[in-house]
């Protein structure tokens, strides 16, 4: 298979799981899976499926802190896409700050409890596929935890910047396999799952934003993505270990020229 960041064809096995194998490229390291392989099951995709969403908590501390992440870079008021919106509760957070949101995810269940819950968001079901039958252009673009679910992260992205503005925002936050836990882990890092297809170092989001005229704002790195949870002794661990490389998620700043 050829490398999604590279495009070399040489890659080998870096581990094998029952249902699917990660790769690794020998040219540049990218670790991905190949989806097209007998073993690699068609519905991974939904392996986290969730029926019921729950009451919407829009004022948790991690979804608070992507809130903040984005108004270092973006002010109210404009139209933001939430990619991969998943329970929403992010797209809720940025509407109460004042933004125009459009929430999709291709979950069927979840797009009607949303509009049950928060109607002033517009929500749709929409695959990765379909993004070039939006219409509408965006001052942010957001895919938190999207990008490590698609095979061709560069044709994702290409669209991605086709729905944004000039000098629109876009925000990727994904796994980190760069990170320290991942490189002391090897295969058992909790990352590495059925549905999870691109393995991500910072370098590699670097590189295709380079690729597609993207500026790089700036990059973070968390411990968790769920971090923070406002309990002290947690924040004050899980902020000790990120700082000394222990990074499992990582967000990148671009800006569509």
């Amino acid at each position: 298979m050829i490398c999604p960041i590279c495009a070399a064809g040489d890659a080998g096995t870096f581990s094998s799981w029952p249902e699917f194998t990660v790769l690794e490229c020998r040219s540049c390291g990218f670790r991905f899976v190949d989806t097209s392989a007998p073993e690699y099951p068609l519905n991974a995709q939904y392996a986290y499926d969730e029926p019921e969403i729950g009451t919407l908590r829009p004022w948790l501390p991690h979804i608070q802190r992507r809130v903040r992440d984005v108004l270092r870079f973006k002010q109210p008021p404009g139209r933001v896409l939430d990619i991969g919106c998943g329970k929403g509760e992010f797209s809720v957070a940025l509407h109460e700050r004042g933004f125009g949101c459009t929430g999709i995810d291709m979950k069927p269940n979840l797009v009607p409890q949303l509009q049950a819950q928060c109607p002033q968001v517009c929500w749709r079901r929409t695959t990765t596929a379909d993004l070039a039958t939006l219409a509408e252009r965006y001052d942010i673009v957001t895919l938190y935890h999207v990008l490590e679910h698609v095979p061709d992260p560069r044709a994702m992205l290409a669209s991605v910047k086709v729905l944004a503005k000039p000098g629109a925002l876009i925000v990727i936050e994904v796994p980190n396999v760069g990170g320290l836990a991942a490189r002391l882990k090897g295969r058992h890092w909790h990352y590495y799952k059925v549905d999870h297809v691109s393995y991500f170092r910072t370098l590699d989001l670097i590189k295709l934003a380079a690729e597609l005229d993207l500026e790089v704002l700036g990059v973070r790195g968390y411990q968790h993505f769920s971090y923070p949870q406002n309990v002290l002794w947690k924040d004050i661990v899980k902020g000790v270990l990120g700082l000394i490389g222990f990074k499992d998620v990582v967000s990148v700043f671009l800006r569509s020229k």
